[in-house]
């Protein structure tokens, strides 16, 4: 009977430590949630309602255009800049987070050694009542069809203590195999 105590207690005093340990780590949630942060912003600006202008730049070809969207229409238009979401488990401790502050608040900097990631770095900017106003990433695929790289940039204004999409910007370069190299750019701004 005492050997069993003794065992009862050991492994009691084990998974207390195993407990422990499991508060203590770092969660994921610490990487910045720009999945979220799109998804607010959809919502948001399917409320508002506002009109954009959107140019569109491919190999020095340029087209500009006033458009409204719906609902379904911001989910589809802000659907890309949920590929700079670093915050995913297969990511975990995956990228260096630092912290730098500056005049007009701080910026997040989320960094990584490993181009095969998908995003290489994520930038994200506050103001001094840490509301975001921009959002900068790069993107970068490399298989064997083709080589992408997309920089993207989003800038927010402040509107009755939130943050709102002000302009965005998405821009860079394809090659594909046997193909001539691409370049593009997409720049929208709010204009209502």
């Amino acid at each position: 009977m005492k050997n069993f105590n003794k065992i009862l207690f050991t492994l009691t005093f084990i998974s207390f430590l195993a407990c422990e340990t499991a508060v203590r780590e770092k969660p994921i949630n610490e990487y910045y949630d720009v999945d979220a942060l799109i998804n607010r912003q959809s919502k948001l600006l399917s409320e508002l309602q506002p009109k954009i202008i959107k140019s569109i730049m491919v190999d020095g070809k340029q087209e500009t255009d006033t458009m409204q969207f719906d609902s379904l229409g911001w989910k589809n238009e802000l659907e890309v800049f949920k590929l700079a979401d670093i915050n995913k488990p297969t990511l975990y401790d995956a990228y260096e987070a630092t912290e730098e502050q500056t005049s007009n608040g701080k910026i997040w900097r989320y960094t990584t050694e490993k181009p095969s990631l998908g995003i290489e770095y994520l930038y994200v900017y506050f103001d001094k009542d840490s509301a975001v106003t921009k959002l900068e990433a790069r993107y970068h695929e490399n298989n064997a069809l083709y080589v992408s790289e997309r920089n993207f940039e989003i800038n927010f204004k402040k509107s009755d203590d939130l943050s709102v999409l002000e302009s965005y910007k998405i821009f860079g370069r394809q090659k594909m195999a046997m193909k001539d190299k691409v370049t593009f750019s997409i720049e929208s701004e709010v204009v209502d």
